[in-house]
C-alpha cells in the first residue's frame, strides 16, 4: 500500500478541517469565495456552534500529532502548524476570557454582513445572488431564535445591548433595500419569494428588538476586559512589547508628531493655525464629483505604475481594481468609500473601491481632496491593502485565520510613508494631511490600551479624539463604541507600522548590500495575514537560503 507523505498527510488533514469548518460556519465560505452551497445558509446562532468550533480546532491538532511528524514537513507546512496551533490559543481566549459571544448580543452582524457582501461582490448574476439572500432570510427567525439562547443565563454589556439595539431597529431598512435592487431585475419568482422571506422577518425583527429591551434592565456596565486579560491578549500576539511599553509608544509619537505638523503647517502658511492649513488643503479638490471619481481612478493607477516602475514590489497583471461611484441602494450603509477586495477563491483577484457621492456637494473637498486621494491611492490600493489581500490571497488557507492585525493595519500605514519617500507625494501639503492621520493612530494606541485595562472612562476617550485628533463628539463616539469591542486592535495601525521599520532595519542589517525593497515588500505582501514575529522568521529563513 502506498503510504503518503508527511506533507499529502498534512493536506488532506487541512482539507477535512475546512470543510468540516465551512459546514459549521457556512458565513465563512460566502468571504472566501466558495459560493455553493454556502450562499444559502445560516449557522446556528447559539453557543453550541462556538464550541463546535474549539472541539474541530482540537480534534484537528490531536489527529495532526498522531499521523504527522512535524519536522518531515516544508517549511510552508511547518507554518501552517505553528499559524494554526497560535490560532487555536486565540479562540479558546477568545470564547473563555474575552467572552463577546454572550457579551455582545448583537444578531445581525452576521446576517447583515452577509446581504452587503452579497450585493456588491458581483461575483454571480444579480438572479442567483438574489436567490441565495432569499434563502438566508428564510432562515433568519430560526436563527434568531437560536441567538437569544445564549443570553438566557447571562447578563450581556449595557453598552454593546444599546449598540445592537440600534443595528437591530436599522437592519430593516438593508432588507428593503435589497427588495428595491430587485424589483424588475430578477425573475417574479425569486422576488416573490424574496418579498415573502422579507415580509416573514421584519415581525421576527421586531419581537427581537422587543427583547432587546427586556435585557436591558439587567445589562452590566463593566466592559473593560481589564489588564491581565489585555496583556495576556497581546502575548498571545506576539507583539514583543507590553501594554506598558505601547502606551509609552504612543505617547512619545503623539508628542512627537503633535511638533511635526505644527512645523509643516508654518512651512506651508507661517501665519496660519494648522486648522486653516487643514481647511486650505480641503479647498483644493475636485469640483465635481464626477472630476473626483476620475482622479481617483487615475491616480490608483498612477500608484500602481509607480509601483511597478521603480520595482517596489511584485504586481500580478490579472489582477484588477476598480473604481465605481457606491452604488445609490447601498450608498446609505458607506458615508464615504470602502474596499471591496477580493476573496481567496476568486479568479481574477478582482477588487473594487466604492466612494460614495456627497449629498451635500459644499462637502466635496473635506473627503475627496486632490491630497487625501493621493493618499488614499497608495493606502487602500497600490501597494497598500488591495495589493497586500491579491497576493497574500495566493497561499495557504489557513493563513487568513491568523490574526496579524498589525500586519495588515500597518503594512497600509507604512506604505504612506514609504511612497512619498520615494516621490510618489512629494509636496508639504500632502505630508501634513499624512501626519494628521499618523496623530489619529497615535491616539488610538493610548485610548486602545487605557480604556482596554479599565484605565480610561468611555467619555474620556472621546474628549481625547476630539482634542487630539480634531474628530467631532458623533464620529469620536462612533470609534470609541467600537475600540470597547476589539481591543488591541485599534493599536495595530501605528504600531504595525513602527514594527515594520524596526524590521526592516533589522534585515538591512542582517543582508547588507543583497537587500533590496522589493524583497522585503514581497516578503510582507505574501505573508499579510501573518502576525510579523512569524513573517520574521520567513525572513530569517529567506536570508539563510541566500548564504547557501
Amino acid at each position: 500500500m502506498w503510504k503518503l507523505s508527511a506533507d499529502e498527510s498534512f493536506e488532506r488533514l487541512i482539507k477535512e478541517l475546512v470543510d468540516k469548518f465551512l459546514e459549521n460556519n457556512p458565513e465563512l465560505g460566502t468571504e472566501v469565495g466558495l459560493h455553493d452551497p454556502y450562499d444559502y445558509l445560516l449557522p446556528n446562532g447559539s453557543t453550541m456552534r462556538l464550541l463546535r468550533n474549539l472541539e474541530l480546532e482540537e480534534e484537528f491538532l490531536k489527529r495532526l500529532k498522531a499521523t504527522v511528524k512535524r519536522q518531515e514537513l516544508n517549511d510552508e507546512h511547518r507554518l501552517d502548524w505553528e499559524v494554526f496551533m497560535r490560532v487555536h490559543e486565540q479562540s479558546k481566549f477568545e470564547f473563555y476570557e474575552h467572552r463577546m459571544h454572550e457579551l455582545h448580543p448583537d444578531a445581525f452582524d452576521i446576517l447583515g454582513g452577509l446581504v452587503f457582501i452579497m450585493l456588491v461582490r458581483d461575483y454571480a448574476p444579480l438572479e442567483k445572488r438574489m436567490d441565495a439572500i432569499a434563502s438566508r432570510l428564510e432562515r433568519a427567525p430560526k436563527y434568531l431564535e437560536e441567538f437569544r439562547s445564549r443570553f438566557e443565563e447571562i447578563s450581556p454589556v449595557k453598552l454593546w445591548t444599546e449598540v445592537a439595539l440600534e443595528s437591530a431597529q436599522s437592519v430593516g431598512a438593508l432588507f428593503q433595500f435589497v427588495l428595491q435592487i430587485a424589483k424588475g431585475q430578477v425573475s417574479e419568482e425569486t422576488f416573490g419569494r424574496l418579498s415573502k422571506a422579507v415580509e416573514a422577518l421584519l415581525p421576527e425583527i421586531e419581537m427581537h428588538v422587543k427583547w432587546l429591551n427586556s435585557i436591558l434592565p439587567r445589562t452590566t456596565d463593566e466592559w473593560a476586559l481589564g489588564r491581565e486579560k489585555y496583556d495576556k491578549l497581546l502575548k498571545l500576539r506576539d507583539l514583543g512589547m507590553t501594554s506598558d511599553q505601547i502606551l509609552l509608544l504612543g505617547e512619545e509619537y503623539l508628542r512627537k508628531m503633535k511638533a511635526e505638523r505644527e512645523q509643516i503647517a508654518r512651512q506651508i502658511a507661517p501665519e496660519s493655525t494648522v486648522e486653516q492649513v487643514m481647511k486650505k488643503i480641503e479647498a483644493d479638490a475636485p469640483k465635481t464629483f464626477e472630476e473626483a471619481l476620475k482622479f481617483t481612478e487615475k491616480t490608483m493607477q498612477e500608484a500602481r505604475e509607480f509601483v511597478e516602475k521603480h520595482d517596489l514590489a511584485t504586481v500580478y497583471s490579472a489582477d484588477k481594481l476598480y473604481v465605481k461611484e457606491t452604488p445609490s441602494y447601498v450608498a446609505p450603509l458607506i458615508p464615504f468609500a470602502a474596499m471591496m477586495m477580493p476573496a481567496k477563491y476568486d479568479k481574477p483577484q478582482i477588487g473594487i473601491y466604492v466612494v460614495t457621492r456627497p449629498k451635500d456637494a459644499a462637502n466635496l473637498g473635506n473627503h475627496l481632496n486632490y491630497r487625501s486621494i493621493r493618499n488614499t491611492a497608495v493606502h487602500e490600493a497600490y501597494p497598500g491593502h488591495f495589493l497586500q489581500g491579491s497576493v497574500s490571497n495566493r497561499y495557504s488557507i489557513i493563513r487568513l485565520l491568523a490574526n496579524g492585525t498589525e500586519t495588515v493595519e500597518g503594512w497600509a500605514h507604512y506604505c504612506e510613508e514609504m511612497m512619498a519617500e520615494k516621490g510618489f507625494m512629494k509636496d508639504k501639503e500632502t505630508k501634513l494631511i499624512q501626519i494628521n492621520d499618523a496623530i489619529w493612530r497615535a491616539v488610538r494606541i493610548i485610548v486602545d490600551v487605557k480604556l482596554s485595562r479599565g484605565e480610561m472612562a468611555f467619555d474620556e476617550a472621546v474628549q481625547m479624539l476630539i482634542k487630539e485628533a480634531g474628530m467631532s463628539k458623533e464620529a469620536g463616539t462612533a470609534e470609541v463604541r467600537r475600540y470597547t469591542q476589539t481591543p488591541g486592535y485599534p493599536l495595530s495601525y501605528l504600531l504595525g507600522k513602527h514594527m515594520i521599520l524596526e524590521l526592516k532595519k533589522e534585515i538591512k542589517a542582517k543582508m547588507g548590500n543583497k537587500f533590496t525593497e522589493k524583497f522585503f515588500h514581497d516578503t510582507i505582501l505574501s505573508n499579510g495575514y501573518l502576525p510579523l514575529s512569524l513573517v520574521r522568521g520567513i525572513f530569517n529563513q529567506a536570508i539563510e537560503k541566500t548564504k547557501s
